[in-house]
This record gives structure tokens, C-alpha cells and sequence, in this order.
């Protein structure tokens, strides 16, 4: 029942979401570049999945799984050159582990949300 819900609210706000940059960022341990994506998500959209999800406070990595928007994305038409490198670059590798940070637009009725890859640490 929730999963059609989270879909329902993904249909609804989907066409105000905004990629707004895509790159590959150097990580600290000269390891390969982390895929990183930047949306303008609207908060309406995060406060009613939260509801949805009886949780308070921005959602995690779990908005952007339970959500499916990387599938959504691939496909929209959405990215019209924004960032440096194609976006279905980018969501090849934002399908595993992610972390999800928010930025405050003020006065804006949207947040600006990073997608960026996480890399599994190596068991030295």
C-alpha cells in the first residue's frame, strides 16, 4: 500500500523536480571519482512522503530507493546539458549505496538535494 503511494507522490511532483548538476567528485583516497547528482526537489514532496513514511525530519538514502526517481530520471528528459557529464552517466552508478544531503533554498518551496555515491570501505 505505501509503495503505490510513494508512486502516486513521485507522479505528482515529478515534473518540479530539477537536475541541477552532474559530475564525478575526486574522493580523499585517490579511489575512483564518486558519481554525485544535484536536484531542486520540492518540500512539499519530502514533507508528504514523510508522512507516508510516519518519520520526522529530511529522509535519507531511502527517499531516493523508495522513491525510484534514478529509474524515473534515466528517462524524463529532465537534463538538457546541466553539470559535466551526461546524466545517465551519473545514475549508472547511483543504484548501490548513496548519501543524501540537503541544502536550504531561502525562501524557495524547494531544497536543493545531493545524491552521491558511497563506496564500500575495503577490510585492510
Amino acid at each position: 500500500m505505501v509503495q503505490s503511494q510513494i508512486e502516486d507522490l513521485v507522479n505528482r511532483y515529478f515534473g518540479q523536480i530539477e537536475v541541477e548538476g552532474t559530475d564525478f567528485e575526486p574522493r580523499d583516497d585517490a579511489g575512483p571519482d564518486a558519481a554525485y547528482l544535484l536536484l531542486r526537489v520540492p518540500l512539499d514532496m519530502l514533507r508528504s512522503y514523510m508522512v507516508l513514511k510516519s518519520k520526522d525530519g529530511l529522509p535519507g538514502a531511502e527517499f531516493w530507493k523508495e522513491t525510484k526517481l534514478r529509474d524515473k530520471l534515466r528517462n524524463s528528459g529532465k537534463y538538457h546539458g546541466q553539470g559535466c557529464v551526461p546524466l545517465e552517466d551519473v545514475l549508472d552508478f547511483l543504484g548501490g549505496n548513496v548519501q543524501v544531503t540537503y541544502q536550504e533554498l531561502k525562501g524557495s518551496p524547494e531544497i536543493r538535494m545531493s545524491i552521491t555515491e558511497i563506496f564500500p570501505r575495503s577490510e585492510d
